[in-house]
């Protein structure tokens, strides 16, 4: 008996001991990701010289319960609420606060009781919500909807995600070879006048420094870094984009002999797109509104030379008009998309793919896999389907030290 008592000893202590390893590099592990995930320090000071007007998140924190005063105040200082209704921070001490660069740097002292940081890394968790309704009378057959839902990107790394269907169908995600996440569901049938709505649930680990890393407007560009082999297709025309285009190649030609720079040949193109094309304030009004209908999504995107001699366009169309212009000089550019914006993607040669728009609140849904555009939603058979829900609700977490 003492022997098997000894024995029996000796096993409980080995798994105490292999439970206790276990938490110890459970703990290690932990520890090494937190590390990793910070990244290096910012320096905020020279970030607002060269963006001041980027976005960026505040904590406040306050020795007593946020006041209407309060409130008040910290909004004379161009600080608003971050991510919920303002009354919803009456009574809190610890809030989130969203703000221009500029305006934090160069703000007054904040009241006595009161204390702000900016965020460098932060927790992002929502809800995106897409709502069609069929539109085809009589219309009685199947529907296939593919759609892309939140995603990785730049210094934004998804912590979890799931999704719900309603009407239930039969649904099946799948990865691109851009790493976008893609879900397909499957109705063997639908009617007129039956609405289709999905939900997606997220929540990101954001770090500010990763995220800066891929801004167009704070990288310095290496002197005659080649372009690599992979990188190059994105030189071409694709669907939707043609770098031959008689304005692309006659805009190419005005740019600097040699190298170009990424950022000033983009910011060249910035002032001529002001220049040339007004924003379709009506086009975008109607698509988030509810109003605009479609029988295949593709048809958003205005060609490019419809939006240069209408003189006219939205995001969807300007950001293809921008990668047609970027090839023809030479600049290899892709098509992305956040929920509510469309925008280009361009590569620095020695540095890498950067954005030409940054925030820290967005949701990544799509990066073209390739030269072509492609939609970031499509459906058959081509019956006209309207948008009726599209939006997005966040909730932001500062870590607690």
């Amino acid at each position: 008996m003492k022997k098997a008592t000894d024995k029996l000893n000796v096993d409980r202590n080995r798994h105490s001991l292999f439970l206790l390893t276990l938490m110890a590099l459970l703990l290690l592990i932990s520890f090494q990701t937190e590390a990793s995930s910070q990244g290096k320090t910012l320096n905020w000071s020279r970030v607002a010289e060269l963006k001041p007007e980027l976005k960026v998140l505040v904590l406040i924190e306050s020795e007593r319960a946020l006041s209407l005063e309060d409130l008040a105040i910290l909004g004379g200082l161009g600080l608003v609420s971050g991510d919920r209704d303002p009354a919803l921070l009456l009574g809190l001490r610890r809030a989130i606060f969203s703000t221009r660069l500029k305006s934090w740097m160069n703000r007054p002292a904040l009241p006595d009781h009161m204390k702000g940081k900016l965020l460098d890394r932060f927790i992002m968790s929502g809800i995106y919500r897409i709502g069609v309704r069929v539109e085809k009378e009589g219309y009685l057959g199947p529907l296939v909807f593919e759609v892309t839902t939140p995603r990785e990107s730049f210094g934004r790394r998804l912590l979890y995600s799931e999704n719900i269907i309603r009407p239930q169908a039969s649904n099946e995600p799948y990865t691109d070879p851009a790493g976008n996440r893609w879900l397909r569901v499957d109705y063997p049938e639908v009617r007129h006048g039956q609405t289709i709505k999905l939900f997606f649930a997220f929540r990101y680990l954001v770090d500010m420094s990763a995220l800066l890393d891929h801004d167009l407007m704070l990288v310095d560009q290496l002197q005659n870094a080649p372009i690599p082999e992979e990188i190059r297709p994105f030189l071409n025309s694709g669907y939707k984009i043609d770098a031959r285009l008689p304005q692309a190649v006659a805009w190419a030609t005005q740019g600097k002999s040699g190298f170009p720079n990424v950022r000033s040949e983009y910011r060249r193109l910035k002032k001529f797109l002001k220049d040339t094309v007004a924003y379709d304030k009506k086009k975008r009004d109607q698509y988030f509104g509810g109003k605009a209908i479609y029988h295949d999504l593709d048809e958003m995107y205005q060609d490019v030379e419809v939006t240069l001699s209408r003189r006219l366009g939205a995001c969807p169309d300007t950001t293809l008009l921008e990668c047609a212009f970027l090839r023809a000089r030479g600049i290899p550019c892709r098509i992305a998309g956040r929920f509510g914006h469309f925008f280009s993607i361009v590569y620095v040669p020695g540095k890498g793919w950067m954005s030409t728009s940054v925030t820290p609140t967005g949701i990544p849904l799509f990066i073209a896999p390739g030269p072509d555009h492609i939609p970031y939603q499509k459906w058959r058979p081509g019956i006209p389907l309207k948008t009726l829900l599209l939006d997005v609700q966040i909730r932001i977490e500062a870590p607690e030290h």
